[in-house]
C-alpha cells in the first residue's frame, strides 16, 4: 500500500514520517507535498491508499483537497492532522468522511491508531468489492487446487506445493474473465488455507511466514506472479518449520533428560512427565532411554535415590527417615525394601559402615 503525508510545515512531515509504524501496516511507500496542489499532483500520479493531510495550507488547503478526494477518490481514506480545534474544520473532515481528525502536537499511538483503522476499513471496502460469484470455471480451478494444497501439506511435499503455485499462475493467466477484486480474494482464501493447515500440524504460523506475507495486500493490478510467489514461499516456510517439529519429537535428547533427572530425582518425577517435558511419547521415551543406558527410566530414578540416600547415611548424622524423605521416599518401609533390593544391605547397615 502506499500513503502521502501533506504538510506545510517540515517537521510534522517528519514526525509522522518517523512515528508511523508503516511496514506493519504494510505501507511499503510514503511520499511527502507542503501544500494541495502539489499533494494532489502525487496523488494523481501514484493512486495511494491513504491521505494525510493538514487543513490549513497555503494555496489548496485541507478543506479544498478533502472536497476533492471525497469527489475523484470515494475509496481513499483520509486522516486529517490539524493545530486548529475550530468546528468549521471539524464540521469539513466529517462532511468528507475522514477516517480520523487528530490535533497537533501528534502523539504515536493515536496516529498508529488512526492508521490501523484507515487500513481496517480500506481492507473491509475491498474485501466487500471481492465478494463477488465466482464464475464455474475459475472455481473448478481452484478447488482443484486448493485439494492439492491440503494433501501434499500434509505428506510435507514443499517442492510439489511449489509446482502446483506454478500451475495455479498458468492456470489464472490463460483465464479471461477475471472480475475486479479476484485477486485479493483468491490470495486471502489461500492464506486461510495455510492457517487451516498449519493449525492440524500443530504449527503457529505468525514466527514462521514473513511479515510481508502476513501484511501483504494484493489489489487488482498485482501481478498473479508476485501474489503466487508470496503465498508459494510461505507455504514452504510452514512446511519447512513443520518438518523441522517432526524431525525433533522423534529425536530424544538423551544428555538433557539425563541431566533432568539428575536434578530432579528427589521430586515425584514420572515416565510420563519427563516425555511431556521432552516432547515424546512414552513408548519412545522408554524405549530409546534402555537402548542408551541398559536401564529403564524408573530404574535409573530409583537407582540415583538410592546412591544419594547412600551417601547420606555414610558420611552425616542424618536419620534414616530424613535420608528417606530426602531422596523422595516418604513410606519408609518401601525405602527400607527398595534399597536392599539395590545395594544388597538395609539402610542400616550402611549407616554401620566404616
Amino acid at each position: 500500500m502506499k500513503a502521502v503525508i501533506i504538510d506545510d510545515e517540515f517537521w510534522t512531515r517528519d514526525s509522522i514520517m518517523r512515528l508511523a509504524n508503516w511496514e506493519q501496516f504494510g505501507i511499503v511507500r510514503i511520499e511527502e507535498a507542503e501544500d494541495g496542489l502539489s499533494g494532489l499532483r502525487i496523488i494523481n500520479e501514484i493512486h495511494p491508499e491513504i491521505v494525510i493531510t493538514d487543513m490549513k495550507m497555503r494555496g489548496m488547503d485541507g478543506v479544498e483537497l478533502l472536497q476533492k478526494l471525497t469527489d475523484d477518490y470515494p475509496f481513499i481514506r483520509k486522516i486529517v492532522i490539524s493545530g486548529f480545534d475550530d468546528f468549521a474544520y471539524t464540521k469539513q473532515a466529517i462532511l468528507s468522511k475522514v477516517d480520523e481528525y487528530l490535533l497537533k502536537p501528534i502523539l504515536p499511538d493515536e496516529l498508529n491508531r488512526a492508521i490501523e483503522r484507515a487500513v481496517r476499513e480500506l481492507r473491509i471496502s475491498r474485501g466487500l468489492h471481492a465478494a463477488q460469484p465466482l464464475d464455474k470455471e475459475i472455481m473448478k480451478i481452484i478447488t482443484m487446487h486448493k485439494n492439492y494444497f491440503s494433501r501434499h501439506f500434509q505428506e510435507l511435499q514443499a517442492e510439489v506445493v511449489q509446482d502446483q503455485f506454478k500451475a495455479l499462475e498458468q492456470a489464472l493467466e490463460t483465464h479471461s474473465s477475471l472480475k475486479p477484486g479476484l485477486n485479493h480474494l483468491l490470495y486471502t482464501q489461500f492464506m486461510m488455507l495455510l492457517d487451516e493447515q498449519a493449525s492440524k500440524a500443530g504449527i503457529d504460523l505468525s514466527p514462521v511466514i514473513s511479515a510481508h506475507a502476513a501484511t501483504f495486500y494484493v489489489t487488482d493490478h498485482t501481478p498473479f506472479k508476485e501474489w503466487i510467489e508470496v503465498l508459494s514461499t510461505s507455504y514452504t516456510a510452514v512446511i519447512e518449520e513443520a518438518i523441522r517439529q517432526k524431525r525433533n519429537r522423534n529425536r530424544i535428547d538423551m544428555d538433557g533428560i539425563r541431566q533432568f533427572i539428575d536434578h530432579y530425582y528427589a521430586e515425584p518425577i514420572t515416565l510420563e512427565l519427563i516425555a511431556g517435558r521432552f516432547f515424546v511419547s512414552k513408548e519412545h521415551l522408554s524405549r530409546t532411554f534402555k537402548q542408551a543406558t541398559g536401564s529403564t527410566v524408573m530404574e535409573y530414578i530409583i537407582t540415583k535415590r538410592v546412591d544419594a540416600a547412600r551417601q547420606l547415611l555414610q558420611h552425616s548424622s542424618v536419620s534414616i527417615k530424613s535420608a528417606a524423605e530426602a531422596v523422595g521416599y516418604s513410606d519408609l518401609t518401601y525405602f527400607h525394601r527398595i534399597f536392599k533390593k539395590i545395594t544388597g544391605m538395609t539402610p542400616a547397615q550402611v549407616r554401620q559402615e566404616p
